[in-house]
């Protein structure tokens, strides 16, 4: 159980070290250098083109054929989409595993012990973890525990399937694409990513705890004995989609209430189903929404809406025009 607190509680946030930021400081003024050289050379390149066809103008009645040369090609808006849209998918693809490392490796980060995340997630975290594992066996039996019960809970709670997220997520994408939409496809692929880590991370403590199922024996509430009831993955997936569209569309309320609202649902059916135990759902939804978090804040392009960044003082510059020209300066 320590382990699984670990897990949940010490998700890494990104970090940039000082040489990091030298170089992109380095960076910054070689790429504006080079941005003003190209502005001058576009600037001589269209005197010239102007001046040349002044002169076959005042020159026509003669009868020269003189001709000037073609303007620069301009580059086509669809190629760069094109070029955007794959760069996208191979940093999708580049950076799923290491996401996934730091998040199996968190618990032993000696600096994550000391995050903001302990105080505000850790310790309500783990007394409510510890309080609802204790009183599993007796929560269990507080509903009227029907056949008709077990049926349609277990059916409402299809909606947070691996299968039926992953769906709702590429359609989502598919939206996104046919409007054009950055935001859409964004949204989209991080709730994908999100859903991925989320399962991956469930099956491996589903393994490692071995927890029975109440559906099965109501009065087996402890670990490793040969089950899979801990977390829940209903639940985790649930609330890892649901994180990432609430955080990207923070600015319409609807939305992440709607989203926060299912994945409660999907939660409690999965307890009203006798699929699983109140503490494997309150696991799984904390441990959904700390995935869904992560993703989001490591990923989010800040250049697209959505909740701001806590990593923007260190990663994001802020910009000051003197008279000295430009300035980039980072809070570190």
């Amino acid at each position: 159980m320590r382990y699984v607190a670990l897990v949940l509680i010490f998700l890494p946030v990104s970090s940039t070290s000082g040489q990091e930021l030298h170089e992109t400081n380095s960076l910054v003024r070689i790429d504006a250098e080079d941005a003003q050289s190209s502005a001058d050379a576009d600037a001589e390149q269209d005197a010239a083109f102007a001046s040349c066809h002044s002169q076959v103008a005042a020159t026509a009645s003669s009868g020269d054929s003189d001709t000037c040369p073609s303007q620069a090609p301009v580059d086509n808006p669809q190629t760069q989409t094109s070029d955007t849209s794959k760069a996208g998918k191979q940093s999708f693809f580049r950076s799923f595993l290491p996401d996934e490392y730091r998040i199996w490796t968190a618990p032993f980060q000696r600096r994550n012990y000391d995050s903001h995340a302990m105080k505000k997630y850790g310790v309500p975290f783990l007394l409510i973890s510890a309080a609802s594992i204790a009183t599993d066996r007796r929560s269990a039996d507080v509903l009227p525990n029907t056949r008709d019960q077990e049926i349609w809970s277990g059916r409402v709670s299809q909606i947070g399937a691996a299968y039926t997220l992953a769906g709702f997520a590429g359609a989502t994408y598919l939206i996104g694409v046919a409007k054009r939409d950055r935001h859409v496809r964004e949204t989209s692929v991080l709730a994908l990513q999100a859903l991925a880590h989320s399962q991956l991370i469930v099956f491996g403590l589903k393994q490692m705890t071995q927890r029975e199922r109440p559906i099965v024996d109501k009065q087996r509430v402890g670990f490793w004995k040969g089950g899979n009831s801990f977390p829940s993955g209903h639940a985790t997936g649930s609330f890892a989609v649901a994180a990432v569209f609430a955080y990207e569309y923070r600015h319409r309320i609807v939305i992440p209430m709607t989203a926060y609202s299912v994945a409660t649902v999907v939660a409690a059916s999965r307890m009203s189903a006798h699929r699983h135990w109140v503490s494997d759902a309150f696991v799984g939804s904390s441990l959904g929404f700390m995935i869904g978090r992560y993703v989001y804040k490591r990923h989010h392009d800040p250049s697209l809406s959505g909740s701001l960044v806590d990593r923007k003082s260190r990663l994001v510059p802020e910009v000051q025009v003197g008279p000295g020209g430009l300035l980039l300066s980072w809070g570190l």
